[in-house]
Parts: C-alpha cells; sequence; structure tokens
C-alpha cells in the first residue's frame, strides 16, 4: 500500500475516535475518565516494544516537551469529542494552521503570504459562525468547546517543535503522547469535575472497548501517520489527512441524532475546512519556491 493511501486510511480512523469513548461512558464511566484511561492503555505496549528493539529514545527534554504539548493537546481533543458536539469539536481542532502559523511567525520566525493570511482570517470568521447560535448570536464557550479549541493550540505547538528538532523516534514520540493524553484525561476528572474513582465494575466492562479502540485502531494509526508523514509531500499530506474531518461528520451525523447544527454553524464548518485547505496549499507553494 503506498504512503499515501496509509496516511488517507490512518487518518480516516480518527474520525470514529469518539465512538469507543461514548461506549466507555455507556459501560458507565464518566467521561474524562474514560479518557484517562483509554489513552493510557497503549503505554506499556509501546514501552515494551521500545526496550525489546532497543530503540534509541532520543533527548529526554525534547521528548518531554512533544508528549506534553501532543498528548495535551490529544487529551483535551478526546475531552471535547465527550463534553461538546463531535462535529463543533472536530473543526474547533482543524483552527491548528491558524495557530500553527501564528506560531511559526512568533517563535519560528516565519515569513507569511497573503494567502496564509487568508487562512487565518478564514479560520476566525469559521469560529465566529460555528459558536454563534445559528442565528449570529454569539454563544460562550463550553468547557468541551474550550478543550477542543486548545487541543489545536497544543497541536501547533507540537508540531513547531518537532519541525525545529526533525529525527525523533517514532515509538518514544508515540508513547510520550498517549501518556500525557491519559494524564490529561485523569487531571481533568479529578481537578476539574472532581469526580470520584470509577467502580470497579464500569472499569472492567469499559475495557474491551478500550482496549480494541486504543491498542487495537488509535495507537495502529498515530504510528501509521507518523511513518506516512515522513514519506509524502507535506502539502499532499495535509489534504489527506482531512479524511479525519470528513469521517467524522459523516459518522456523527448519521449515529448521534443529537448532532445538529444551524446553517450558519455549518458555513463556520466550512470557512473552517476551507482555511485549512488554503494553508496546506499554501505551505506547498511555498516548499516548491523553495526547492527552485
Amino acid at each position: 500500500m503506498s504512503p499515501s493511501a496509509v496516511l488517507f486510511l490512518a487518518a480516516s480512523v480518527w474520525g470514529i475516535y469518539w465512538l469507543p469513548l461514548r461506549w466507555m461512558e455507556a459501560a458507565g464511566l464518566e467521561g474524562a475518565w474514560a479518557v484517562g484511561i483509554f489513552n493510557l492503555l497503549p503505554v506499556p505496549v509501546l514501552a515494551g516494544w521500545i526496550v525489546l528493539s532497543g530503540q534509541a529514545h532520543g533527548p529526554w527534554r525534547i521528548a518531554v516537551a512533544v508528549g506534553l504539548l501532543s498528548g495535551g493537546g490529544m487529551g483535551c481533543y478526546a475531552l471535547g469529542l465527550v463534553y461538546s458536539g463531535v462535529v463543533r469539536a472536530t473543526m474547533l481542532f482543524y483552527l491548528t494552521p491558524v495557530w500553527g502559523t501564528l506560531i511559526g511567525i512568533l517563535w519560528l520566525g516565519e515569513r507569511v503570504d497573503w494567502s496564509r493570511w487568508s487562512a487565518i482570517g478564514l479560520g476566525l470568521a469559521g469560529l465566529a459562525l460555528l459558536l454563534s447560535g445559528g442565528d449570529g448570536v454569539a454563544m460562550p464557550l463550553n468547557a468541551g468547546d474550550a478543550l477542543a479549541l486548545a487541543s489545536g493550540v497544543l497541536w501547533a505547538g507540537a508540531a513547531a517543535v518537532i519541525r525545529a528538532n526533525p529525527g525523533q523516534p517514532l515509538a518514544a514520540m508515540t508513547m510520550h503522547q498517549f501518556l500525557f493524553a491519559g494524564l490529561t484525561g485523569l487531571g481533568f476528572a479529578v481537578l476539574a469535575l472532581g469526580s470520584l474513582t470509577p467502580s470497579g465494575g464500569a472499569v472492567l466492562r469499559s475495557l474491551p472497548v478500550a482496549a480494541l479502540g486504543s491498542v487495537g485502531m488509535i495507537m495502529p494509526s498515530v504510528l501509521a501517520i507518523f511513518w506516512a508523514q515522513r514519506r509524502v509531500y507535506p502539502g499532499r499530506a495535509g489534504l489527506l489527512m482531512m479524511s479525519e474531518a470528513m469521517v467524522a461528520v459523516v459518522s456523527a451525523t448519521l449515529l448521534l441524532p443529537e448532532e445538529i447544527m444551524a446553517p450558519l454553524q455549518w458555513l463556520g464548518a466550512m470557512l473552517i475546512v476551507g482555511a485549512c485547505l488554503v494553508e496546506v496549499l499554501a505551505t506547498r507553494e511555498a516548499a516548491r519556491r523553495a526547492a527552485r
């Protein structure tokens, strides 16, 4: 299978990330506990792989920084899927290119042309419409919305660290991502919600779904995405990975009757997707100019 096909399919899997989390809730786990347990299960598997394969770990400081940012982003995204609408959380996460461009300007000193500024404008306009009440009257962010929005900022920060420190070991980077994602979920459960420890019965009932979803589905997709991204042109990779948004919107619309948005909010979602497309195309054109 070609790297492009691997990337498209692996990103598509993230479009149903919400399903096992909602099933774990139905088994009796409060949402944040579900996020924590779900993301911690792959950690011992990846740690064992690192030890048995003798794979180099890389600098601890960089690994922890990448794990803290990408894992925090992943955990916040999962929490957003639980405490907000799936479509809303997905679109708020897809504002990542906006934050990535701003981080690139402020931290990496990147030069930005009009097309990338237009992507920022489209993304922020889409955000305003998505968070409207459907009649153009702004609604305050709920906890799930804020977490999903924060996930994009953290993920953009992780991408900037990886860009500044290329060549990080794949398994170690993935292990730290799941570790900090799980800790984000547990931390939110304990500190923000004051949740009591879940019952042993609820944990046991949810473990089969959690293991299948995290170790059997999400962990391989993360590894496949990292592998394919090193072999696919960045602009093409960005377009292929938008399969996640497509699958998330379609699956949530079909399976969750409460996933109802007003026309203005759908327009906001379309503007955010448009901002991602503009950003991808602008990045690809800049790379072509640099290669000449």
